[in-house]
C-alpha cells in the first residue's frame, strides 16, 4: 500500500476515505489467513452470525453481512456442502430457508475466531491498544446508531413518504 504522505491531505481528512483504506488492510490480512485454512470472511461472517445470533433466515443473513440474495445461496451452497450449516423449510412460510450451524460448523467457527482475531490485530499493529480500544467503540456507536435509526424507520407507522430514500435523487 503506498504510503500516506502521498496522498493528498483533503483525502486523509474524509472519514469515508479513512474508513475505506482501514476496511482494504483489515480485509486483505484476514481474508489471506482464513484462505489458508480453506475459507473467506463472508463464511466465517455466516458461522459467527449462526453460533452466536442462532438460526436465521437467507434473506435476514443476506442482509446482516451485505450479500445480495444470489451470493447468498452460493455462501450457504458452500457451507451446507462442507456439512457446516443446514437449510430447513420455514414451518410458518415454505418459501422461506432457515440456516442454522451443525456441530463441525459450530466447531470450524471456534477455530477460525482465533485466526481471524490475530489477522485482525496484526493488521492494526500500528495503532495502539488504546487506540484500538477508541476505534471499536466508535464503530460499536455508530453500527447502533444505524441499527436504532432503522429499527425506527420499520416501526414507523407514517405512510406519508416523507422519509428520505438513499436511492432519491
Amino acid at each position: 500500500m503506498p504510503e500516506t504522505a502521498h496522498l493528498p491531505s483533503e483525502l486523509l481528512k474524509s472519514p469515508s476515505f479513512q474508513l475505506e483504506r482501514l476496511r482494504r488492510r483489515t480485509r486483505l490480512f484476514v481474508e489471506s489467513a482464513l484462505m489458508s485454512k480453506g475459507f473467506n470472511l463472508r463464511e466465517y461472517w455466516v458461522l459467527t452470525y449462526l453460533v452466536d445470533g442462532d438460526a436465521a433466515s437467507q434473506a435476514e443473513l443476506g442482509e446482516i453481512i451485505g450479500v445480495d440474495r444470489s451470493d447468498m445461496v452460493r455462501l450457504v451452497d458452500s457451507l451446507e456442502k462442507r456439512k457446516l450449516a443446514k437449510r430447513d423449510k420455514d414451518p410458518k412460510d415454505r418459501r422461506r430457508q432457515i440456516i442454522s450451524v451443525t456441530k463441525k460448523g459450530h466447531k470450524t467457527q471456534l477455530m477460525l475466531s482465533p485466526i481471524v482475531q490475530n489477522a485482525e490485530d496484526e493488521a492494526l499493529d500500528e495503532s495502539t491498544s488504546k487506540q484500538l480500544k477508541h476505534l471499536k467503540k466508535l464503530a460499536k456507536s455508530i453500527i447502533a446508531a444505524e441499527e436504532e435509526s432503522t429499527d425506527e424507520l420499520e416501526g414507523s407507522d407514517d405512510t406519508s413518504g416523507d422519509v428520505p430514500r438513499a436511492d432519491a435523487g
